[in-house]
């Protein structure tokens, strides 16, 4: 809390000379002054900019008591958040109890205490700075978590506080990594290798985002995303494979010379919120382990499916390999998919 610094703008709304000139006088030292004498200027200058921090706002008025003023404020979106102080000659119960149920934060009696007026508007003024730094720090773990997490898990963590982990069907998981990454960290300054991976892993993430598919996380160099495991796609394993493809492309186009190699497989999997003090959402099973291991035995600029994957795609252009040793899963035989073949084929 930094104690407002600067100086603050409070609206006065008041039909009465007197009692303007009194309550300017009060304030002109510590806050910048507007001034309103019916509620019909009221609204007006609420609106405006700059907008008022605080309104000191008078009940009793001609045409529109400050009640109606009141009122009209906390309906409209643009003004319901300006905190009103209820100032007015009207002291009986109901009258206040009225003044706070239509939105006011506060509600000074006259003939008033000028020290204690003072103190009740620095409060609130100090109250208003205090939720919209709450407000700031909570569209920043907002944006942190959309950026770690996919939207709907997001969404999912704010509605109960955590992502119940479970099992998920025809889940396409796709693994990209650069070609020659490790060597490139060798003989290149650090700044150097997250300065270009960077917009890198930008463009695969508009990749991902284009084909519907969810970033599930970067491991190093590897970019790991899934189609319909939180998000429905139509068809997932072409929303993954046409995802690597241009990927491949986009790498290609970077014009630091980088290749991918792209992994693609579909089947179950499980996904959920691991750790408690840094969120991260993962997944795991064979799924996910054949889609590594396709990727580490793809050729470069290739994405690689399993025989009975591509086998899903009879208009696309294949290069079969034949029998790769995949670890743990022993002889499978792949084919590859590139982008070029794709053109060539048309």
């Amino acid at each position: 809390m930094n104690g407002l610094p600067d100086k603050k703008l409070i609206l006065l709304v008041d039909d009465t000379p007197a009692n303007i000139q009194v309550v300017h006088n009060i304030l002109k030292d510590t806050y910048t002054t507007l001034i309103a004498t019916n509620g019909a200027k009221a609204l007006a200058l609420a609106k405006g900019s700059p907008q008022p921090d605080l309104i000191l706002l008078d009940v009793m008025m001609p045409d529109m008591d400050g009640y109606e003023v009141c009122s009209r404020l906390k309906s409209d979106p643009n003004t319901r958040e300006i905190p009103i102080i209820f100032l007015t000659g009207k002291t009986d119960p109901e009258a206040e109890t009225r003044g706070f149920e239509l939105g006011a934060v506060d509600y000074i009696h006259k003939p008033f205490s000028p020290s204690v007026a003072q103190a009740r508007i620095r409060t609130q003024l100090m109250l208003r700075e205090a939720r919209e730094q709450l407000a700031d720090e909570k569209r920043k773990i907002d944006h942190i978590l959309d950026n770690v997490l996919p939207s709907a898990a997001v969404a999912e963590i704010k509605k109960t506080g955590n992502v119940i982990p479970r099992r998920f069907e025809n889940v396409a998981v796709l693994f990209t990594d650069l070609v020659g990454f490790t060597s490139y960290c060798d003989q290149h300054a650090p700044e150097d290798v997250v300065g270009n991976l960077a917009p890198l892993f930008v463009a695969f993430e508009e990749c991902a985002r284009a084909h519907g598919l969810e970033k599930i996380k970067t491991i190093g160099d590897a970019f790991l995303a899934t189609a319909g495991l939180l998000e429905a796609v139509p068809d997932p394993l072409r929303a993954a494979v046409n995802c690597a493809l241009a990927i491949s492309e986009a790498a290609g186009q970077s014009g630091r010379g980088w290749q991918v190699r792209s992994g693609v497989h579909l089947g179950p999997l499980m996904a959920g919120i691991v750790g408690h003090e840094r969120y991260q959402f993962d997944i795991w099973g064979d799924t996910v382990n054949v889609a590594a291991r396709l990727t580490g035995a793809a050729s470069p600029s290739a994405v690689a499916l399993t025989e009975e994957m591509a086998g899903r795609f009879p208009d696309l252009r294949v290069f079969a390999r034949g029998a790769v040793e995949l670890k743990g899963k022993g002889s499978v035989r792949i084919v590859e998919i590139t982008a070029a073949g794709q053109r060539d084929a048309r």
